[in-house]
């Protein structure tokens, strides 16, 4: 991983850089001309919704930074449910995803048990962390996912 890469605990400056990854890396590995994305998607992870994520005590969240740029991020709910994980196109395969997924789990906000809706894309990162697949691929309103289950400990 570069070194320049800090991983810390998001704060509610970071919504605005936060949402825009969201965005910008769905819109570039999940959606197509043919597919595009819903808008009640782009509505959820606007920074005001962002915002109140990152200030919600039953949310942890880490961001990933290079200098002055947000270039990943992960949220688990009530230690139960990975809410968000990106890393920015340009910067995976640096370590970066396993970085958060690792310092996530060093601070003790993963419980016994993980679920996921990842998108169709994602699906073999979560099998390397240990999730397997639950069911079909869904898709809810436009939005294609795979719901995932691990197990930890």
């Amino acid at each position: 991983m570069n070194r320049k890469i800090q991983i810390r605990y998001a704060q509610e400056v970071d919504a605005q850089n936060v949402s825009l990854l969201i965005y910008t890396t769905s819109q570039a590995c999940c959606f197509t001309a043919e597919q595009p994305c819903p808008s009640w998607f782009e509505e959820s992870v606007n920074s005001n919704h962002i915002a109140k994520f990152i200030s919600d005590v039953k949310m942890d969240w880490f961001v990933a930074v290079n200098g002055n740029n947000l270039v990943g991020v992960i949220a688990v709910t009530e230690r139960t449910h990975v809410k968000y994980f990106f890393v920015d196109p340009s910067y995976q395969g640096r370590g970066i995803g396993k970085a958060l997924w690792n310092t996530a789990a060093q601070k003790g906000v993963f419980g016994d048990q993980l679920t996921v809706r990842s998108s169709l894309n994602a699906v073999p990162i979560y099998e390397r962390l240990g999730f397997i697949s639950v069911g079909p691929p869904k898709i809810f309103e436009g939005l294609h996912f795979q719901s995932m289950v691990a197990k930890n400990g």
